[in-house]
Formats: structure tokens, sequence, C-alpha cells
């Protein structure tokens, strides 16, 4: 009796070990701070609301059927109100998705993500002013055994205000004035092209041959965002944290404001520096003042062109990239020769047939 009762009582310490096991490995801890933070832009400097002290905001990864623990504290003097995440009807349960975190407190909340999710969405403060620089990626895997074939990369679009941000965004209240930020940002970026900005471009370093995840969010509070890497093709395989039905490869991509894509990116061309680009409007001139750009930078020993390669959108004028812009030219010559083949056809035609008729109407004397 007393062997079985210490088999028994064995057996219940076992299965109480292997469930603690289970339930600390499936919640993982996460510590935000929310903190004012300088950050020099654009040739000066000033203080934005971060998250430890980062913008963007630190990704958050998951995986499906895992309970994450967020705890976030704020030493900022206003009270956020966090969101996680888009898509949230599918992915977490509807009472994790929102809550307040008054000034000087800290607030606890698990996020449950269901067992058949994977995708790319975000986080972010509610209130729209503060939304302009709280926010961050929040990419959920799959569970485990279920292969990752490409390595992530997370890619936050964002906008950058040389005034200070809640002031902009009050005055855009009061006036009804058009929010206009002084540029748009990559990774927390402005790009090459800006001011005072190109020693801290982004980049992303790739190994020939290997195939990339590109997990890609628009922030923008107002503006669609067009994305695009010189001579690179972009496959789309899913939208908001779902897949879509018919994956599609295209040249660029255009991101609805405050949505996500996720697009298979190849690094399948000579060694060198590409560029990515972010632009608002791709029927505008093309105006390097207005392009967002991060760098693609191979590894291995070559030497970069410099500046890098331009991508060619449609209705951009030919730039760097002077393969696509041939194409583009040869399609131009092709259209021009035509139309000078056809008027010059025309205009013999014409003749001939205004001389027959003044032939047939003139009466001899």
């Amino acid at each position: 009796m007393t062997f079985q009762k210490i088999n028994t009582s064995l057996v219940l310490i076992i299965c109480f070990a292997v469930q603690y096991i289970a339930s600390t490995q499936n919640n993982t801890n996460i510590h935000f701070v929310i903190e004012e933070t300088s950050f020099d832009r654009l040739c000066q400097s000033k203080k934005i609301l971060t998250i430890n002290g980062r913008f963007p905001g630190p990704t958050i990864y998951a995986r499906a059927g895992e309970t994450l623990t967020l705890d976030v504290e704020n030493k900022g003097k206003d009270n956020v109100t966090m969101f996680c995440c888009r898509g949230v009807g599918r992915h977490v349960k509807f009472d994790q998705v929102e809550w307040l975190v008054e000034a000087g407190s800290t607030v606890r909340k698990n996020i449950t993500i269901s067992d058949d999710d994977e995708g790319t969405l975000w986080w972010h403060a509610m209130n729209i002013w503060q939304r302009a620089t709280v926010h961050g990626a929040f990419i959920v895997h799959s569970k485990p055994g279920k292969p990752d074939d490409h390595a992530d990369i997370p890619i936050i679009l964002g906008e950058w205000w040389k005034k200070d941000v809640k002031e902009a965004f009050l005055d855009y209240i009061d006036s009804g004035s058009d929010l206009k930020s002084d540029a748009f940002t990559v990774d927390g970026q402005p790009g090459d092209f800006y001011p005072c900005s190109k020693n801290g471009t982004f980049r992303i370093v790739v190994d020939t041959g290997k195939k990339y995840l590109l997990r890609i969010v628009n922030t923008a509070i107002h503006n669609n965002l067009h994305v695009g890497i010189a001579r690179h093709n972009l496959t789309v395989i899913a939208m908001d944290g779902s897949p879509i039905a018919k994956q599609f490869t295209t040249d660029y991509v255009e991101l609805t404001r405050q949505h996500s894509i996720d697009c298979i990116f190849e690094a399948n061309q000579q060694p060198n520096y590409y560029y990515m680009v972010a632009v608002t409007n791709i029927s505008e001139a093309y105006d390097t003042n207005k392009i967002t750009t991060a760098i693609i930078e191979y590894q291995g020993s070559y030497i970069p062109s410099l500046p890098p390669l331009l991508p060619l959108l449609p209705n951009f004028s030919p730039n760097y990239d002077k393969s696509s812009s041939r194409d583009y030219l040869y399609v131009i010559m092709t259209f021009v020769i035509l139309g000078l083949f056809f008027c010059t056809t025309f205009v013999v035609w014409y003749r001939q047939t205004n001389r027959a008729h003044r032939s047939a109407t003139v009466t001899p004397m």
C-alpha cells in the first residue's frame, strides 16, 4: 500500500512538472517601458514618446498557440492606451486588445494567440499623436515543427515631423489643415536623400541566392506608400496577417495606411548596393527630395555602385538603373518610329489623292 501511494504521488508530481514546463515554454514575458527619448533627425534634435527608447518600437515575436505576458510601464507624462493587434478577431481574444496604462503605473496583459494563426500584424498606441512614434511589428510564426523557410526582416514604414508631434497634431485638429510630415522613414530613418540622414540609412545585408521574408508595415497616419527594390521582384504571400488566395510577383507593392504585407524577396542579382524606396505617389515626376530609401547590401568582396541603383517604378523618369531605363526607352522609340511611319504614309497618300483630284477637276482649254 505504501509503495502504491508513493508510486501514485510520484506520477502526480511528474504530471504537474510536465504541465508546469509546458506552460512556461508557451509563455513569453515582454517588458515595455513608455518614455520620452531624444532623437536626431533632419539636422535637429527633439524628444519623442517611445517604447524602450526605440523608434520604431521592439518587434514582438510569437508562435501560434502561445500566450504572451506583456508588462507595460508608463514613465511618460500622459496616459497611453495600447492596442494589439490589427486582425484581432482572428489572432487574439477580444478582451486582450486594448488597455489603458496611466502615467506612473504598470499594467500586465496576457495575449493568447490561437493555434492556427501566423502572419504580420502590429501594435501601437491608440491616441493619434502617440501612435506616430509608439508602434512596432507583431510577428506570429507557425507552431513548432513547421519549417520557417525564409529569414524574417521586419520593415516599419513611418513618418517624422520636425515640429513636436503633439503640437503638429493639435494644429491639425484646430485648423483642419493637411497633416504633412517632413519625411517618411524606413525603420525610423529617412534615408540618403534627406539632409543629415545618410549615416543612419537603414541597411539590409543579404547573401546571394538566399530568400528573405519582408514583413512590411505601413504605420503612416494618412498616406498609402509604394515600395520597390532596384532590379528585384517581390512575391506577395500575405496581407494583414492572412495568407492571400493567389500569390503574385511584382516589381513594387502598394501598402494602404496602417496595414501590413508579407513579400518574398530573393537576393538573385549581382552583388552590389541596391536602393529600396518608399514613396507616396508613383505618378509624380521623379523627385529625390520626396523619396525615402533603405539599402539592400549584398555580402561579399566587390566595388559597390555609388550611389546605389534606384528602382524604376512606373511613371518614374529613368535613373541609375540603366537596364530598366533602356527597356522603357525601347518601347518609347518603337512608338515614335511607328508614329513617324504612319504619318509619312498618310502624307504621301494625301498628296497623291489631292493631285489626282486636281487633275480630274481642271478643264483643258
